[in-house]
């Protein structure tokens, strides 16, 4: 995929460029991938177990699942915010929101392992392999509002004295993140 050229003096931006609305509708599609391959480890009763033993047997991977989902749902709608205050998208935004989205679309692999790990002697690595990989993806939007704040044009006029403000607050993610990895090393 190449850049689009610049537009001339006067001459209006080509139709190449991605617009923001179409960033956010594939965005869209994989946080709901990701979202929805979150359930596929908890496992349902079977046909002869008894309902809520079977259930209570998968709390930690019921409690993981939540506790992920509502992660990507409150990551989807920060991302839903920024990119509402995005007037046009250049080849860094476009860069970073993949890595922002591979980053979500792996949380279901965490989530996986804090599940099965929790209750067991290895309860502490997963925990910390989980809330490294929330660190990860919570990081993208710090990076996000540090490209925006360096690039104002991007945004839509009134938005442009935002940037700088939204990066300090984006940092509490990725910090709290990095804070419950050593909590969790004693406490998973």
């Amino acid at each position: 995929m190449s850049e689009p050229f610049p537009p001339r003096a006067g001459q209006a931006e080509p139709d190449l460029a991605i617009s923001p609305g179409r960033l956010q509708a594939f965005s869209d599609g994989v946080f709901a991938i990701a979202a929805t391959l979150l359930i596929l480890d908890v496992h349902r009763p079977g046909r002869d177990e008894p309902v809520w033993s079977a259930l209570r047997h998968e709390w930690p991977a019921l409690d993981s699942y939540a506790v992920t989902f509502l992660v990507i749902g409150i990551a989807w709608i920060h991302h839903h915010n920024l990119f509402h205050r995005v007037a046009r998208v250049d080849r860094t935004l476009l860069f970073l929101n993949l890595g922002l989205l591979a980053t979500v679309s792996f949380l279901p692999l965490p989530t996986a392992t804090l599940g099965e790990h929790l209750t067991r002697p290895h309860a502490a690595d997963a925990a910390v392999f989980y809330t490294l990989s929330m660190a990860a993806s919570s990081a993208w939007f710090t990076l996000f509002w540090h490209h925006l704040a360096r690039h104002p044009e991007l945004m839509h006029e009134a938005a442009r004295g935002t940037a700088g403000r939204a990066r300090r607050r984006s940092l509490l993610g990725p910090v709290g993140y990095l804070a419950a990895a050593l909590v969790a090393l004693a406490s998973p």
